[in-house]
């Protein structure tokens, strides 16, 4: 995969939103394995001692819910910023903290596209027929095209909702083959996978969906990222994640802010 191909911002952003939950949000509990059983650890102040202990329970624990809940948010976000720093290593030279000391994040407050509409989102919400299945992670999806698609959102460590469906102004609805969840910014993004152009049936079912996207306040190249492809031609893993990159560098620079010096 060809260097550079995603802003300095865009690793700036989610550096600075993952090290805060990490640090300051979420607990620090951990799966572990005790006596050949799965439990987790955690940090405990003692009233006692005045000291920090550790702590470790199983599920015959009645608060083993509660931390096993806590353990999983934590692994999931220990996941994102262990793939956020591989793929920094990958792109650019140099400390990705230090660099992000010189940042802030502003995010954003009026754009309806943001953490409460990603919460609204319902996956698999369109029930318009598959014609093929393919599964990727679980989800089935409509082609392998899509498929390639998820998999660079995963390499990216973007979370995002398949098939999704958005109602318009005009009361109708679009439906986004994946809506990308950007919580750094409380924004949003949208990706279409166009597997079909050269099919004349699969031109006249779309061809309304970008003035559906326009009709939303969504736009091509800031809010959305269309990505062709038809019989003869699909693009790679690094063309599509330049494709990508067009947006999330979008939605980056909006909200990353370098600090007055």
């Amino acid at each position: 995969m060809e260097k550079g191909l995603i802003s300095k911002e865009f690793f700036i952003g989610r550096f600075l939103y993952l090290k805060d939950l990490l640090d300051n949000k979420i607990p620090n509990v951990r799966y572990i394995t005790v006596n050949g059983r799965v439990g987790v650890t955690f940090s405990k102040y003692d009233n006692t001692t005045g000291q920090t202990v550790r702590r470790r329970i199983t599920d015959k624990n009645s608060k083993w819910d509660r931390y096993c809940a806590l353990a999983t948010q934590r692994a999931k976000y220990e996941d994102q910023m262990n793939k956020l720093l591989t793929l920094w290593k990958e792109n650019y030279r140099g400390s990705l903290e230090k660099l992000a000391q010189g940042y802030m994040l502003r995010p954003n407050t009026d754009n309806p596209y943001n953490s409460e509409f990603w919460k609204s989102l319902k996956e698999g919400a369109n029930d318009y027929p598959k014609d093929k299945e393919y599964m990727h992670n679980g989800i089935i999806m409509r082609s392998v095209f899509e498929t390639e698609v998820a998999d660079v959102l995963d390499q990216l460590g973007v979370e995002y909702k398949y098939d999704t469906l958005i109602k318009t102004s005009s009361k109708k609805f679009l439906s986004p083959d994946f809506a990308m969840n950007l919580p750094e910014f409380n924004r949003c993004g949208f990706a279409e996978a166009m597997g079909g152009l050269s099919n004349f049936g699969y031109i006249n079912n779309n061809i309304d969906k970008y003035g559906k996207y326009l009709n939303c306040g969504l736009y091509p190249n800031r809010d959305v990222a269309l990505i062709p492809a038809d019989s003869d031609y699909r693009p790679d893993q690094s063309t599509i994640m330049r494709m990508l990159a067009i947006v999330l560098d979008s939605l980056a620079r909006q909200y990353v802010i370098r600090k007055a010096q």
